[in-house]
């Protein structure tokens, strides 16, 4: 008999097998359903909130490098952070000594900002540790400022510091109402700017850093309140590598100038960091990737008791059938014919088990994510991906196997004299 013929027919006993016990197989369809959405739900939580973070990482630029004093990639208990806290903060002049010494043919922009949380106010409303976002005139060309009403600053305006700003959606809603802001005064830490841009509106962030909750302002003109150099401001220089040129080469030039602009000896140990987005994406996914081994451990208990449940069920099987399969041996079947017809009968068990499973966390996904965006407005959304949906295919198939090889074996090698006798 032809492999594709022997599949058909087996396949086709199988499914008469199976619906003539229904309430057997659904019960064996049960257990490897309550297995497979058990680990395929861990897998799916895992790896939406691994792209949720990612993705919001990538959104500041994949091929831009950050200078700063604190390197990213230095994580748990040892990290020197004593080391790093004497370092100098990364001064404008540094940002621009970087875009005089490095060639467009490296770099195709160049840019230096800062941060601080202030007070908003203009009117009678004020608002109270808004995020302010101090940054030079070329931060557009690297980190996109979308503006839906009014102008991003012009060179003159952040060269010669003028009190302009954008503010985002939400502040605008929150300070004016229906008002238009544009051409509006209000007031950060009691300095009188005129609004010049509203930025379009991106909704909650996972990273809590959404453009619709914070005020920009050029650079020299927050310097005249705020000093950089006294605690944490975030001071940074970013660089995005021109097209064609790989961060690592980019890194190494970075490095060169800045230990010139220093004034650092050949032998003597950088005091500033050249950052990636890559170095917090890679130790998310690593994170991530142990919480998935856990998830697969704790969700194969449930598989394994499934296992268990549709093995018992096909020994059954071959109980209730024994005369069946001595009357099949006695007309000539062969014992694969008689091993592929109950191993196709536990596989399609667990396959259906694992369709339903997946199904089931399919529409747990929906229903979630219709309460995270309307019930706690949580800017996560939960994905089912392809991978998850192939790893719970392949181990329904493997458990299947698993379950039924050794019932099926059994039925296999009985003697067909000894199965037709039997009661």
């Amino acid at each position: 008999m032809k492999v594709r013929d022997l599949l058909v027919e087996s396949t086709a006993m199988a499914s008469g097998a199976l619906r003539r016990n229904k309430l057997r197989s659904g019960l064996s369809v049960l257990g490897i359903t309550i297995g497979i959405y058990c680990i395929i739900m861990v897998y799916a939580l895992v790896h939406s909130l691994e792209k949720n973070l990612n993705d919001n990482f990538s959104s500041f630029g994949t091929d831009v490098l950050f200078v700063q004093k604190w390197p990213w990639d230095e994580f748990g208990s040892s990290y020197p952070w004593w080391k790093y806290m004497s370092r100098p903060q990364c001064s404008p002049e540094e940002a621009v000594y970087l875009e005089e010494n490095i060639s467009e043919k490296q770099a195709t922009a160049v840019a230096w900002a800062f941060g601080d949380r202030v007070t908003a106010e203009y009117n009678n409303v004020s608002l109270s540790n808004t995020s302010l976002q101090c940054v030079s005139y070329r931060y557009n060309a690297i980190q996109k400022v979308e503006v839906e009403k009014g102008r991003y600053f012009t060179p003159e305006e952040c060269q010669g510091g003028r009190a302009v700003a954008i503010i985002g959606s939400t502040i605008a809603e929150e300070l004016f109402g229906d008002k238009d802001p544009v051409g509006k005064q209000i007031r950060v830490r009691n300095y009188s700017c005129v609004v010049i841009g509203v930025t379009r509106k991106e909704g909650q962030s996972i990273l809590n850093n959404s453009a619709d909750e914070k005020i920009t302002v050029p650079a020299r003109f927050a310097m005249g309140f705020i000093n950089y150099r006294e605690g944490e401001k975030g001071c940074q220089i970013m660089l995005k590598a021109a097209e064609g040129v790989t961060l690592d080469d980019l890194n190494w030039e970075v490095t060169q100038v800045m230990r010139r602009i220093r004034r650092l000896r050949p032998a003597a140990e950088v005091t500033f960091a050249v950052n990636r987005m890559s170095m917090i994406t890679n130790a998310v996914s690593s994170m991530f990737g142990q919480i998935k081994i856990i998830g697969l451990i704790i969700g194969g208990f449930s598989m394994l008791v499934g296992c268990f449940g549709v093995a018992n069920i096909m020994f059954v099987s071959v109980k209730e059938r024994t005369q069946e399969i001595g009357i099949q041996k006695a007309l000539g079947a062969n014992r694969y014919f008689i091993l592929s017809q109950f191993l196709t009968e536990s596989v399609m068990l667990c396959l259906l088990g694992g369709i339903i499973g997946m199904a089931l966390v399919y529409v747990s996904l929906l229903l979630l994510n219709w309460v995270l965006s309307h019930q706690m407005e949580s800017a996560v959304k939960l994905y089912l991906m392809g991978s998850d949906v192939s790893l719970g295919v392949l181990v329904s198939l493997a458990v299947g196997i698993v379950a039924g090889f050794v019932p099926a074996s059994s039925a296999a090698r009985l003697n067909p004299v000894d199965a037709i006798r039997s009661k």
